[in-house]
């Protein structure tokens, strides 16, 4: 009885030590992807490294803050944020880059902007 009660918790202790492990590696790919690096890559570095993995993706990836820096004063005068412009056929959200409409087609506005 007192052997299945402790590789019952040995394996529970198992169980959630590799949730966590797998938790700070899809952790880690999410700080790179809001960072603008490459999710699937840092997946793969979380998966391989763990907690660690995860302390360095945020001290590379959070605190140098690149891709933050950008979309708050831009570089070169742009943005990473898309200017957008409401669709005259479906009122929807589009960047002003479009010439069409992403959700209906429909053709957008060309007006000059400054």
């Amino acid at each position: 009885m007192l052997f299945a009660a402790v590789e019952l918790s040995t394996v529970a202790l198992v169980t959630v030590a590799v949730l966590v492990w797998f938790g700070c590696a899809f952790y880690t790919a999410g700080v790179a992807r809001n960072s603008g690096r490459s999710y699937h890559l840092w997946l793969l570095i979380g998966v391989l490294t763990g907690p660690p993995g995860l302390v360095f993706a945020y001290l590379l990836l959070e605190l140098t803050g690149e891709r933050s820096r950008r979309i708050r004063y831009g570089e070169g005068g742009k943005s990473d944020i898309a200017e957008m412009v409401r669709c005259p056929n479906c009122n929807q959200s589009v960047p002003r880059s479009f010439e069409h409409c992403q959700f209906c087609g429909a053709p957008l506005s060309r007006r000059k902007h400054r």
